[in-house]
């Protein structure tokens, strides 16, 4: 496989992996709103899958808009959300560097002048 091949696998495969992370809290969130109730979401109603899945974007990218805020416990799931997005995706990016560093061969942007 060529290395341009392997390196957009590898970010196609962290990208669904990403996505597959986003899921999981929001069902978590889901599961402890509307299941446990142990918190709830004020501003922006939260009423289907999609309005879950678009909180948990939010968080784990640490966009944080503020158009929904969660109140009770569910501020402890956001904040570890976020904590646990902002590890994983920095974790993402040095390893596509560390893989891309060492499948490319980097071809160096100036000549170096022997003259001095």
């Amino acid at each position: 496989m060529r290395p341009s091949t392997r390196v957009l696998s590898i970010v196609t495969l962290l990208f669904i992996t990403h996505l597959f992370q986003i899921a999981l809290f929001a069902s978590g969130f889901w599961i402890a709103a509307e299941v446990l109730e142990i918190g709830s979401f004020e501003g922006e109603g939260v009423n289907d899958a999609l309005d879950y899945l678009y909180y948990s974007a939010v968080i784990y990218t640490s966009l944080g808009i503020g158009d929904i805020v969660p109140t009770g416990h569910l501020r402890f799931l956001t904040g570890v959300e976020a904590l646990n997005g902002l590890l994983l995706i920095a974790w993402s990016a040095s390893f596509l560097f560390a893989t891309m560093n060492r499948l490319w061969d980097w071809e160096p942007c100036v000549e170096q002048n022997d003259e001095q």
